[in-house]
């Protein structure tokens, strides 16, 4: 494997525990559209989509748009709720601290990403930060990726992507960079079934990987 130079992680459930900041806000929706509550577990089979996406898989018989907007605005008063794993905060300073350029790829929008990162003491380990908003399209498409790459500079042989759904390790993949998947996030075990490069359970574990 070619030395790697940079590291593009998801945020939600990889870096940041958003397990109740993403169900509460699915369920809160539910609840004043007077839609159907899904249960967590078929949640977290749309988990890594789009949000819009995501709401037309679960519930098809309402307006994505409204159903959207009220999600974003259970989160914008409850970032409380998004916090980070215990090892997320070392393993970037250990990453930084070894030269590795960082990115952060989500599909959240710009303005509860940026905050949550700032508010778990984060941001400013990121080189860069593409949200929902800078790309045309979102993962699983490569575009996401391969806007950071440019941005940092590196060529996608030298980089490794990391996350916890199946959308993260397939535009990995696309996108011609190495892929590790976190078994500890929304799509838990099931991540082996992308077929990543490398499972992890932790992480932490990220370190022995990216620092050969």
């Amino acid at each position: 494997m070619k030395k790697i130079a940079a590291a593009l992680f998801d945020v939600d459930g990889t870096l940041l525990n958003t397990v109740e900041f993403v169900y509460q806000a699915c369920e809160y929706t539910f609840r004043v559209h007077g839609l159907p509550i899904k249960s967590r577990d078929e949640m977290a089979l749309v988990m890594g989509k789009p949000l819009e996406e995501c709401y037309r898989n679960l519930s098809p018989e309402g307006d994505p748009h409204q159903l959207c907007e009220t999600h974003r605005s259970f989160q914008a008063k409850n970032l409380h709720l998004s916090v980070p794993f215990s090892n997320t905060l070392e393993t970037l300073r250990k990453l930084k601290d070894a030269g590795i350029k960082i990115a952060a790829v989500t599909t959240r929008s710009k303005q509860t990403s940026l905050k949550t990162l700032e508010m778990s003491g984060i941001l400013g380990y990121f080189d860069v930060v593409v949200s929902g908003e800078d790309t045309v399209n979102s993962k699983p498409h490569p575009e996401p990726l391969l806007r950071a790459l440019r941005l940092l500079k590196i060529r996608p042989e030298r980089a490794v992507m990391i996350g916890d759904t199946e959308a993260d390790i397939l535009a990995g993949k696309s996108a011609g960079t190495k892929t590790i998947g976190v078994s500890s996030g929304f799509h838990g075990s099931r991540i082996v079934e992308s077929h990543p490069d490398f499972v992890i359970n932790d992480i932490a574990d990220v370190i022995p990987i990216i620092l050969l």
